[in-house]
């Protein structure tokens, strides 16, 4: 699999995680807001990153997600850190 598969293949899971955890639309997600733009906080940032701790095995620390992140960008975050597990 390439970077570019693995990250959009990622992409689709953190955007249907956070759907279906927040309610939010999943292309709203896509359409490259920032979290900020999306109201997503850092509570809910916090909380995701307790989520994809416990369902995909990523160890994100307080503050690798931002709430000026679009979706893309936290997830070359997540990506980076899965790479490191």
């Amino acid at each position: 699999m390439t970077v570019l598969t693995v990250q959009t293949s990622l992409k689709h899971q953190v955007s249907a995680l956070i759907s279906e955890k927040f309610g939010l639309d999943e292309a709203e997600l896509i359409s490259g807001a920032t979290f900020d733009e999306l109201d997503i906080d850092s509570l809910i940032l916090v909380e995701l990153s307790l989520i994809l701790r416990k369902e995909m095995g990523v160890v994100l620390q307080e503050g690798d997600l931002k709430s000026a992140f679009t979706l893309d960008e936290a997830v070359a975050v997540i990506a980076a850190k899965a790479d490191q597990a």
